[in-house]
């Protein structure tokens, strides 16, 4: 009898130690499945509209209208600009707003317009504004343009554009830096020429006895933010350097053998 008591008791008592191991499990369990508070807080203001709302409001705030507006510049006329793309960089807002001129002449060339905006409120304030700093070709078409981030730390606006008068030919390329106090824009870098045109099929020179010159280039070795080169191919084979210096990159040798 006294071995049946006992036995009961070290039941009872392996039971209680079991109901208190169970107890103090459970606070972990709680603290498994608490909620962690976001590393990233959510955008507020202007920022939390969508990207389109963002453009257009952006667009609307920098030329009072919707959809398309006109600006003007006494060295490149008037140009029919529209919605493009709206960047941030840190806080500051980047509008590009591509056109065509409303001259198609052989000499007009459009442009890609840049805003620099604030975020303030709900909306936006115009911080400053360069219409015509990026242009393109001629006869009045847009500029083929793309933001690249290749080139600079910060993005960059690259364009390719080209002429040609009397059998001559040439092309080169604009690097446009968005910095965040505006945009800084590079030494233009040559990319392709050729005389092709206004040589005589019978002599194989032109009228002032040059011979056939077709030279094409393209961008290699970058180095970001620091260097890159222009490998030059065709009836010649060079190499052209250009540098970033004072916050742009300029060309290492004098004059390129690729320009106009």
């Amino acid at each position: 009898m006294m071995r049946y008591c006992f036995d009961r008791r070290l039941f009872a008592l392996a039971c209680t130690i079991s109901l208190i191991a169970g107890c103090q499990q459970a606070p972990e369990s709680g603290n498994a499945t608490a909620p962690r508070p976001s590393a990233t807080p959510s955008p507020t203001g202007v920022r939390a509209l969508p990207e389109a709302e963002q453009l257009k409001l952006a667009f609307r705030t920098t030329y009072d209208k919707d959809g398309a507006a006109q600006v003007q510049e006494d060295d490149a006329g008037v140009i029919n600009v529209k919605p493009g793309q709206l960047l941030w960089i840190g806080d500051t807002a980047v509008l590009l707003s591509p056109g065509a001129n409303e001259s198609d002449c052989h000499a007009c060339s459009g442009a890609l317009a840049i805003a620099y905006l604030k975020p303030q409120g709900d909306g936006f304030a115009v911080t400053g504004k360069w219409p015509t700093l990026v242009r393109g070709s001629g006869w009045g078409a847009e500029p083929e343009w793309r933001v690249t981030n290749e080139f600079t730390d910060n993005p960059a606006i690259y364009v390719e554009s080209g002429d040609t008068a009397q059998g001559y030919s040439c092309g080169g390329a604009s690097i446009t830096e968005l910095k965040p106090g505006g945009p800084v824009q590079s030494e233009r870098i040559w990319l392709s020429s050729s005389n092709a045109g206004a040589v005589d099929e019978t002599t194989g020179k032109t009228f002032g006895g040059e011979p056939l010159s077709n030279l094409e280039g393209k961008i290699v070795d970058i180095v970001k933010g620091k260097s890159f080169a222009v490998q030059a191919s065709g009836t010649a084979k060079f190499v052209e350097r250009y540098e970033y210096r004072d916050d742009k990159f300029v060309p290492l040798q004098k004059e390129s053998r690729l320009s106009c």
